[in-house]
């Protein structure tokens, strides 16, 4: 989807969501200031919107205290509008049926669209709030034992953290990258990987996003790959991606060896800029080492799987971001895109985990989804033919 026709769906949307505040301030005030006032909203709203995508530096006093309350504002409209939707269906469903309603006072007639507006935007707001300043800040670290055929038994129970889609920038500032990166070092990985999508837009942020790469400690080394918001200016993010001591991998892998065995780190380039070439990142890799391969996009696990890769970490879901509460894990956005979401997913012998990812794009908000680093334990399960091939 270009951005110009997303751009042209979130004003659409918008403009009607803002239907939901004017029906609740009705409820409250004269006719004509309920009007106003929700124009003004909604100019206030729309003209923040048009600068989400190109996520400009903003002081951290205007994001906390003037656009984290706009984009709440902006979801409890739509989560308003979405309530009022169901509640029409329902009653829809009542009149058809003719079944018996409930004791007053939710008989309707008793209940005016103004008054179903205000609990629509209140139930609306308090889910958004939650969304903006609670699940966004709610940190889960998930540990998994992934077993590993022709693992050398001597790295059975190699560490490797996993982070994915931080999107430093305006909303998911460089502070919050160094808490994300405290709690990685502190599970002491001996691998670090992460898949992509490091800012959100533009390379303003590009600083930023290498000093908290930077900050991750990984005994045998931390491995980047790019996402499809890194391509602004690739080369310069890769500079100073390396500078800052990770090894950027771009359809390439890396030997990771020791005395006591080895294993391949293989990175994956872009795949919406079709800058991906899986054959060129695992050819010539030594047999019989297993692999595992960054890559942004769940959708090359189909392919990697078929080269023989172990394990295949991915991101660029968010795993939804924005799901249904208490529902979350079978009803979000992703379900609207042809990935796999997040979580585990196997082919054969091979392992794919995806990511539900630490930042946010679009408005700063998760639902359901807290962000989430993953620290895999790899198993040695003996020998596998035609590893590493």
């Amino acid at each position: 989807m270009s951005r110009l026709r997303l751009l042209v769906y979130a004003h659409t949307l918008t403009a009607a969501a803002h239907l939901v505040p004017a029906a609740a301030l009705h409820a409250v005030l004269k006719p004509w200031v309920a009007a106003a006032l929700s124009f003004v909203l909604w100019v206030l709203t729309a003209t923040r919107l048009r600068t989400l995508a190109r996520d400009p530096p903003r002081p951290r006093w205007v994001v906390r205290f003037w656009d984290e309350p706009i984009f709440c504002h902006w979801a409890a409209c739509v989560f308003g509008l979405l309530l009022l939707v169901l509640a029409a269906l329902c009653l829809g469903v009542v009149l058809v049926t003719g079944v018996s309603l409930p004791p007053a006072p939710f008989r309707p007639g008793r209940v005016g669209l103004s008054e179903l507006g205000l609990l629509a935007y209140g139930a609306g707001f308090a889910l958004s709030a939650w969304g903006t300043w609670g699940e966004r800040r709610r940190l889960r670290v998930r540990t998994l034992e992934i077993p590993i055929a022709g693992l050398d038994p001597a790295l059975d129970g190699l560490r490797v953290a996993h982070l994915s889609d931080l999107h430093i920038g305006g909303f998911d500032s460089v502070a919050e990258g160094r808490r994300w990166v405290d709690r990685a070092n502190a599970l002491t990985p001996d691998i670090v990987a992460v898949t992509g999508d490091l800012v959100t837009s533009g390379t303003h942020w590009y600083e930023d996003a290498a000093e908290v790469i930077g900050r991750l400690r990984g005994r045998r080394g931390v491995f980047v790959s790019l996402g499809n918001h890194d391509q602004w200016d690739a080369p310069k993010l890769v500079t100073l991606l390396e500078r800052s001591g990770a090894r950027v991998l771009r359809n390439a892998w890396q030997l990771v060896d020791a005395a006591e065995g080895a294993i391949v780190v293989a990175g994956l380039d872009d795949r919406y800029t079709k800058r991906d070439d899986l054959a060129l990142t695992l050819d010539g890799r030594p047999p019989g080492v297993p692999t595992v391969l960054l890559a942004h996009y769940p959708e090359s696990f189909s392919a990697a799987a078929g080269y023989g890769v172990a394990l295949v970490l991915s991101g660029h879901t968010h795993g939804g971001q924005i799901g249904v509460p208490f529902f979350a894990e079978r009803l979000h956005l992703g379900m609207l895109t042809r990935h796999a979401s997040r979580g585990l997913y196997r082919r054969g012998a091979s392992t794919l985990f995806v990511s539900a990812g630490l930042g946010t794009t679009g408005p700063p908000l998760r639902l359901g989804i807290p962000p989430e680093i993953a620290l895999f334990i790899l198993k040695s399960v003996g020998p596998r033919d035609g590893a590493g091939a």
